[in-house]
């Protein structure tokens, strides 16, 4: 007779094996391409065990996407110990994303994004994955301005979201080698700490535009 114990670890062994299959499956043939059927003759469950472990193919690819996310940040925690800077955090956390991108699963994420965008409860657990990564984003810049790295002016949550904003743009470069890829999300860093501008002119540009009030631009317009 199996005991309570032995069910629940085979429970787990079981969904951990269905989430490994789809994921090979994902990876191979992306979101849109692999079917129920095909988890199913893969994994070698039944239609109604797989659902009883999950709801629906949505449901199964963003308990992927959580565990990547997990495996993600456990990973940056590993590396960031190794940078004795923010500034050597930015361009190792820039190394990171590069790594994360040629991933094959991100190709199928891509998918997934398109084809479940409308579904409201699937674009608020995205956000949620997008917001745990962010965090980390949020971590090392707040070091950066503590460190004097970056201006203490500018607001830690604008910066993770902008420089997030960024390497999410440079996921079309996940079709390049790794070390092309890498070198421009590590040149993304540079333009984001140092800009492009040459000096002088950086200098003479003001951290925030000096807005006009729309009744001084009357008043002057009315002048002969």
């Amino acid at each position: 007779m199996r005991t309570k114990g032995s069910r629940s670890r085979g429970n787990t062994e079981t969904k951990q094996r269905i989430a490994l299959v789809s994921k090979d499956l994902f990876s191979l043939k992306g979101y849109l391409g692999t079917s129920i059927e095909d988890i199913i003759a893969a994994s070698g469950s039944s239609k109604g065990n797989l659902y009883y472990h999950f709801k629906s193919k949505e449901e199964l690819f963003l308990f992927l996407l959580e565990e990547q996310v997990d495996e993600w940040i456990e990973q940056w925690s590993a590396k960031e110990k190794q940078f004795g800077t923010a500034a050597e955090k930015l361009y190792g956390l820039a190394d990171h994303v590069a790594e994360d991108f040629q991933n094959p699963l991100i190709r199928a994420a891509d998918e997934f994004r398109a084809s479940e965008a409308a579904a409201p409860a699937v674009s608020e657990q995205i956000l949620l994955a997008v917001q745990r990564q962010r965090k980390i984003f949020h971590s090392v810049l707040q070091e950066a301005i503590d460190e004097g790295v970056i201006d203490r002016r500018h607001d830690p949550d604008q910066l993770a979201q902008i420089l997030y904003a960024v390497f999410a743009g440079l996921n079309t470069a996940r079709h390049e080698p790794l070390a092309a890829s890498a070198e421009l999300h590590r040149m993304a860093v540079s333009v984001f700490l140092h800009g492009t501008a040459a000096r002088s002119t950086a200098e003479a540009v003001p951290l925030k535009l000096h807005i006009v009030p729309e009744s001084a631009r009357k008043q002057t317009s009315d002048k002969p």
